[in-house]
């Protein structure tokens, strides 16, 4: 008897466990009390990722010849934390919290995962993550529209 495993993409992966990746990242997030400092609700604290996930599962299944575009999430995201009142050093334990949701949850579907693409897969997600951070970082450090 034949054990077929099926193998699925990290994209794959992201996409149908974004749900509770995001409440892995809220959770992680409301124990840091420098970012938790500003009150925000639940959703205002995560309305961002649902997008911000989306730009990262399309970098995942861009072909490796392609330019990504710069995210519109992440700027509007800078945009509106600095609304907030949130720092930069704020944003980047945003974005920390978020490298290790996404990471805990390909972790806990390793098994899955084709162990050939896993580790430059890994290397897009990182690459991606710092390119929407560093827009965040830009879009909260601009000075604003008038």
């Amino acid at each position: 008897m034949t054990n077929l495993k099926t193998v699925v993409s990290v994209a794959d992966i992201l996409e149908r466990e974004m749900e509770p990746t995001i409440k892995d990242w809220l959770r992680r997030v409301n124990l840091v009390s420098a970012i938790t400092v500003i009150p925000l609700s639940d959703e205002e604290r995560t309305g961002h990722l649902p997008k911000l996930y989306s730009d990262l599962i399309s970098r995942l299944r861009l072909p490796e010849d392609v330019q990504p575009s710069v995210s519109v999430a992440a700027n509007a995201h800078g945009q509106l934390r600095r609304l907030q009142g949130y720092s930069a050093a704020m944003l980047i334990e945003e974005s920390r919290m978020f490298q290790v949701a996404t990471f805990g949850a390909l972790h806990l579907h390793q098994s899955e995962l084709d162990q050939e693409l896993v580790l430059s897969d890994v290397m897009v997600i990182a690459d991606e993550v710092d390119a929407q951070l560093g827009e965040t970082v830009r879009s909260l450090t601009a000075e604003p529209a008038v």
